[in-house]
């Protein structure tokens, strides 16, 4: 009877502490998801800014490595660049504007509604391209 009482009071301990524990791993990997997003767009927009200011022909190549929960990448009317990923929670989104310039895809002439990038998760090669007038962003 009193080993019963005693394994009874360590799962009441145990069991909430379980759960506590998934719960804040659960939010760390998002907040490590967001961080990853934000260190990656931030990049994109330092890099785009520098392509511009540098002009037409100037080109780099960056490369990145997208976490798992990640789900799409786009540009939406020329000066939105967002990332898209799923949290615990549900649909996150992380948005970097432009306002010096437009930034198109090479698939498209102008992102002027949405362009999508088809990045991935993993390793992505981008190449970031002013060709004058804006800024063009694909994935090698």
């Amino acid at each position: 009877m009193e080993y019963l009482s005693i394994i009874s009071i360590a799962l009441l301990i145990l069991i909430p502490s379980t759960m506590l524990f998934l719960n804040y791993s659960k939010s760390t990997t998002d907040t490590i998801t967001s961080g990853q997003l934000n260190l990656i767009g931030t990049t994109i927009q330092n890099k785009a800014e520098e392509m511009y200011v540098v002009g037409k022909g100037s080109w780099v190549t960056l490369e990145f490595s997208f976490p798992q929960s990640f789900q799409e990448a786009g540009i939406n009317t020329g000066d939105e660049l967002y990332f898209t990923y799923s949290t615990a929670k549900g649909v996150s989104q992380v948005v970097f504007f432009f306002d010096r310039f437009n930034l198109t895809s090479i698939t498209n002439t102008s992102c002027s509604t949405y362009c999508n990038l088809n990045f991935s998760e993993g390793i992505n090669k981008i190449k970031i391209e002013s060709n004058g007038s804006q800024v063009i962003v694909t994935k090698v």
